[in-house]
């Protein structure tokens, strides 16, 4: 900022005359060079970051969070984490390509998973302190370009490190979940959240099925530049349409407080604990399933192609556009332990299902493929619109500890379920995941929905949301009308979320004062 405005104040300080002086042509260009450099990155910077006028965010009357946009971060999200897979069925053509070893090959998925686990740790919990809009423009914009070097490469090791590099600011998905928590209302929130996590699901799933169509009948460089032109489209449909939201946390936050205050918020609420736990079981289960999948349907007796098995994808595909409509007629009306349990019930009868019939018939593992996408997609919708509400402010650090578990989760499923596939089989991985199925039922019933405690069900065993509503609504002021009850309820929450916004230490004083107030309301 000093730079650029000496550059600019350099020339203004020359008369006019010297400029058009043919002495004074020949010492100038180089000052004009020097000052137009710093203006010239000045003025991209100002375009990149300029919000247009129906974007901007105004307190009196701020952006609604409609559909259309919820369906934008959900396309944003699918093809922004594709990125991490696009690799996964092509590692022997890379391998060709960059004349290594399969084995050698291998170490770029785990160098994209690795700097995806760091940009959570790292980047993920500023999103916090930063407005959102140009947090995700600045990170996507650094993604798209660096991935240009992914497409003209032909070296291995600038290949593994752009790979690594790119991987980094792949996060823009979990900054996205945070803030549609935010957006969403309360009563609709794990509906938002269920069509931006299909969205995931999709990318997660279609990358390495799109991966695989393209490169069985292209190079594979296509999909890395098809993926390059994705993520300037993604740009640019958010920069015209992603409204700019304050940071929840305007006065700052240090950066190595914010790291250290990840543990703290962990350590200090038992329904993320629980929500961490169920979640690293569920996403072992998930990648130990998919991982030897592979192993299972290219042996005999099936002997599959691997385009063929690239199309099983299809199958987790179709169990996604359940979930939206699973959460607008259950999650959002009951408590999310009781879509939790659902979701772990499914799994669990999927599992058992294509584990004990999967050497036989490859029914048992089409209907496991469907069942565990769709139970393990309800459990993380309904896990995470539970824990979103723990600290409205910190909902980014309190995602980045959910996704920290869950990540843990995904290396250890394919780990343990490569090991002991390749000690037992099909049937003695499968079981390995019926096991840590039924330890996260375990997990879920060792605490109740209403319980303040780290174990217990106190607090009543009602799983119905409108029953909270009607049971506040009594206390307080005798009403039997649960629909009014319901739309006061709404309104008490979005005055308590704006009056969160102004510091944790507020937030804690008006909850006791509204704690008070209500048992002095019974009291009379």
């Amino acid at each position: 900022m000093t730079s650029s405005q000496h550059g600019s104040s350099k020339p203004d300080s020359s008369p006019t005359p010297d400029i058009s002086s043919p002495s004074a042509t020949s010492p100038e260009p180089k000052d004009a060079s020097s000052s137009a450099s710093p203006t010239s990155w000045k003025k991209a910077l100002d375009i990149v970051f300029y919000t247009p006028k129906r974007c901007r965010y105004d307190p009196a009357n701020p952006p609604r969070f409609t559909i259309w946009l919820n369906l934008l971060f959900a396309f944003a999200g699918a093809f922004t984490v594709a990125n991490l897979y696009y690799n996964h069925p092509i590692l022997h053509l890379l391998a060709k390509e960059f004349n290594v070893s399969n084995e050698r090959a291998s170490l770029i998925p785990t160098l994209a998973q690795a700097g995806y686990a760091s940009g959570l740790v790292f980047l993920c919990p500023l999103g916090d302190v930063f407005p959102r809009r140009s947090y995700v423009l600045s990170l996507i914009l650094f993604t798209a370009t660096v991935w240009l070097g992914l497409c003209l490469t032909n070296s291995f090791a600038i290949f593994c490190f752009l790979t690594f590099l790119t991987a980094v600011t792949t996060v823009t998905p979990q900054l996205m979940l945070p803030l549609v928590g935010d957006l969403a209302p309360s009563h609709r929130r794990a509906t938002a959240l269920s069509v931006v996590s299909s969205g995931l699901l999709l990318g997660l799933l279609f990358a390495r099925l799109l991966s695989g169509v393209v490169t069985e009948y292209t190079s594979w460089r296509n999909i890395y530049w098809l993926s390059f032109g994705i993520q300037y489209l993604i740009f640019a449909l958010l920069w015209f349409f992603m409204p700019d939201y304050p940071s929840t946390n305007p006065d700052g936050i240090n950066y190595f407080r914010i790291l250290y205050s990840i543990l703290q918020i962990f350590i200090s609420h038992p329904l993320l604990v629980q929500a961490c736990l169920v979640g690293f079981c569920t996403s072992t289960t998930f990648t130990s399933f998919w991982t030897t999948l592979t192993f299972l349907l290219s042996a005999p007796p099936y002997e599959y192609s691997t385009l063929i098995i690239g199309l099983f994808a299809l199958i987790g595909i179709a169990s996604m556009f359940l979930g939206p409509v699973w959460s607008r007629f259950v999650t959002d009306r009951f408590i999310p332990l009781f879509s939790v349990v659902l979701g772990l019930l499914i799994c669990l009868a999927g599992t058992c299902i294509g584990t004990y019939t999967g050497t036989f018939t490859v029914v048992g593992p089409i209907i496991q493929a469907f069942f565990l996408d769709f139970g393990i997609q309800t459990a993380v919708i309904a896990n995470r619109s539970a824990i979103y509400s723990i600290l409205p402010k910190a909902r980014n650090r309190v995602n980045t500890a959910y996704m920290i578990s869950a990540f843990c989760g995904q290396l250890t499923g394919t780990a343990v379920g490569n090991h002991v596939f390749a000690i037992g089989g099909w049937t003695s991985s499968g079981s390995t995941s019926v096991g840590f199925l039924v330890m996260a039922l375990l997990l879920c019933f060792a605490r109740g929905p209403r319980e303040t405690r780290w174990v217990g069900w106190s607090g009543g065993w009602q799983i119905r949301k409108a029953g909270d509503v009607a049971r506040k609504g009594d206390e307080e002021k005798g009403r039997k009308d649960i629909g009014e009850e319901a739309s006061v309820e709404t309104s008490q929450d979005i005055s308590v979320n704006s009056a969160r916004e102004t510091n944790v230490d507020a937030d804690i004083d008006l909850t006791e004062a509204e704690k008070s107030k209500s048992l002095s309301a019974s009291g009379k």
